[in-house]
């Protein structure tokens, strides 16, 4: 929490409490938090998903020849069109930058996570109807 006062975070997080609200986002400084209550309904928790900002995202991605796709929000993640549809890509299938890769369902709206760069899916990182957070990897695309 270098860069987030955490004052701020502190009145975020009250905020977010009483307004009622199932999700909330607040960035400060290039650091995004997520409020998100829907991912633990069982246990009535608020759950605050801290979020990698964009530089670390990138470091991680040199550290090897490998290639992260990661979430852009929170969501359920889904690797096909629909229920019993055929995924939009497999583990050694290659793909080319923009290629559809999954949607990211959030609060009902189907986001499509596309590929950034073009190479071969060696490795998918989570599986379909999980529930991921801002900045989680998704998929391995290697050179």
């Amino acid at each position: 929490m270098d860069n987030m006062d955490f004052e701020n975070l502190k009145k975020a997080i009250q905020i977010f409490k009483e307004s009622g609200l199932s999700y909330m986002e607040f960035e400060q400084d290039g650091m995004r938090v997520a409020f998100d209550n829907r991912v633990s309904q069982n246990t009535g928790n608020v759950v605050v998903a801290a979020a990698q900002n964009a530089e670390e995202v990138k470091s991680e991605n040199s550290v090897d020849n490998n290639y992260y796709v990661t979430s852009p929000l929170v969501g359920t993640f889904h690797q096909a069109q629909a229920e019993g549809s055929k995924p939009f890509v497999q583990v050694g299938q290659k793909v080319k930058k923009g290629d559809k890769l999954c949607i990211i369902e959030a609060m009902k709206v189907m986001n499509e996570i596309t590929a950034d760069k073009s190479g071969e899916i060696t490795d998918i990182l989570v599986t379909e109807g999980q529930m991921v957070e801002f900045g989680q990897k998704l998929f391995v695309i290697g050179e």
